[in-house]
């Protein structure tokens, strides 16, 4: 099973259309050493061969997905989860609907459509359904990438050979023996390929239903650490549970609706068109959204308590995020420097535990204060889907800029723009509209 490791990690953080399509794209370029055929044990191929028949055998099949990312890293960590209910039926009928978390996409084909959403960014694609669901797993476009790679290890139990794409980019699989899972006896198989190792839990017995996997993605954290040097010692776990499974159901049209959203905006593509530059934030000009949320310290923090008094300044990011790292200090020191003359920052943390952001806080030498986005709702107000994204909002309640992602220089535009701010009222400049091309996660 071929993956990119870079774009994995990003989908999992931010849920970008771009990165699921990036990941998938990266699917088919070869990875040295891994054109020889995969060495399988024989007791172990006996399972891989009885799944393959089995799911090739479905006439239908219902079951939610639910994926936990798991990261530590330096004394730090965090879990993102991610969950789908999944309705499939032969030949050409399949949801995979979001339910919850960051990894936010829903791919729905009634048979004579496929439709393509990506809630984060508020767009859906709609194109032509295939006469059978194997030819998505023959061509690049969009709709049929975002299928193959949007759900680790989903796609190769729906694909016309599983076992073959299960295969992909396998040097070795192992038998290890039994195991209990949620109550099933199972058998569990081990896999080892160049960017990351596998283990599987498929259901002994007449279902062979793969239950459970876990991918240990410790190769390519060392592989990042070359760039990335926090990610030498970084435990990287991703696990995807398969639960719910009802097999050869009967379904109804109504298990493969799909509604746009009427705020959801219906594109060609999801991609950049060439040479296109980055939109304008939609909230330069606009009144900051109104929120309300706890702070780490107990207390509450209203935005609407600063209208007409403060100039605000917000910075979503989380711990994990290397790039919020080296914008933090950058920021505290630009609030002490204006803390007197009406200025007030608040840091939003992403979705992370008050005691991970603590032990955090401890081993810096500058302070925040932090507000607890531990939902994501405030970001997804703010169209958050990079981190860190820096806000500036005006005594009057108006975003004037928004900066996404660490730039060194990032402290002379903003010190320059907060003078501007604390001034007075005055229009948009055109050079604030534009967000930061820079370093995010």
């Amino acid at each position: 099973m071929k993956i990119s490791f870079r774009p994995l990690l990003r989908i999992f953080v931010s849920g970008l259309a771009a990165a699921l399509l990036a990941r998938a794209e990266v699917m088919n370029t070869p990875v040295p050493g891994t054109t020889n055929a995969p060495q399988v044990e024989a007791r172990a191929d006996e399972v891989l061969k009885a799944m393959d028949a089995f799911y090739r055998g479905l006439t239908s099949l219902t079951l939610d997905v639910d994926v936990q990312l798991h990261m530590e890293s330096e004394g730090m960590k965090q879990e993102i989860a991610s969950g789908w209910g999944v309705a499939l039926q032969r030949p050409n009928k399949l949801a995979i609907n979001y339910k919850s978390g960051q990894n936010q996409f829903t791919f729905v084909c009634d048979g004579r459509l496929i439709n393509v959403f990506i809630p984060m960014i508020k767009k859906y694609l709609e194109k032509p359904a295939p006469a059978n669901l194997d030819t998505l797993f023959k061509e690049q476009s969009e709709p049929a990438l975002l299928l193959q790679q949007g759900v680790p290890f989903f796609a190769s139990l729906i694909a016309p050979d599983p076992r073959a794409r299960l295969l992909e980019d396998v040097a070795t699989v192992t038998y290890a023996g039994t195991e209990m899972w949620q109550g099933a006896a199972c058998h569990r198989l081990h896999g080892a390929q160049s960017q990351f190792d596998w283990d599987l839990w498929i259901e002994s017995g007449k279902q062979p239903l793969v239950r459970k996997a876990l991918m240990d993605m410790g190769k390519s954290a060392r592989r990042m650490a070359e760039k990335v040097p926090q990610m030498k010692q970084a435990l990287w776990q991703i696990e995807i549970q398969f639960n719910q499974n009802m097999v050869n159901p009967t379904l109804t049209d109504d298990a493969f609706k799909f509604a746009p959203p009427a705020t959801a905006k219906k594109v060609d593509s999801f991609r950049p068109k060439q040479n296109e530059e980055e939109s304008p934030s939609p909230l330069i000009g606009k009144p900051a959204p109104a929120f309300e949320l706890n702070l780490l310290d107990g207390t509450k923090l209203a935005l609407a308590k600063h209208k007409d008094k403060d100039v605000v300044l917000l910075d979503f990011w989380a711990t994990w995020c290397g790039p919020c790292r080296k914008s933090l200090p950058i920021l505290a020191n630009i609030t002490e420097q204006f803390k007197d003359k009406g200025l007030v920052f608040y840091a939003l943390n992403q979705r992370e535990n008050p005691e991970t952001i603590k032990d955090f806080l401890g081993k810096q030498p500058f302070k925040l204060t932090v507000a607890l986005d531990a939902e994501g709702k405030v970001g997804e107000a703010y169209g958050v889907d990079g981190i860190p994204q820096t806000v500036l909002i005006d005594k009057t309640g108006v975003v004037r800029a928004v900066h996404i992602g660490y730039d060194p220089a990032m402290r002379v535009q903003l010190v320059k723009q907060i003078e501007n701010l604390l001034a007075g009222p005055r229009p948009t400049p055109a050079g604030e509209v534009k967000p930061a091309k820079t370093e995010q996660k």
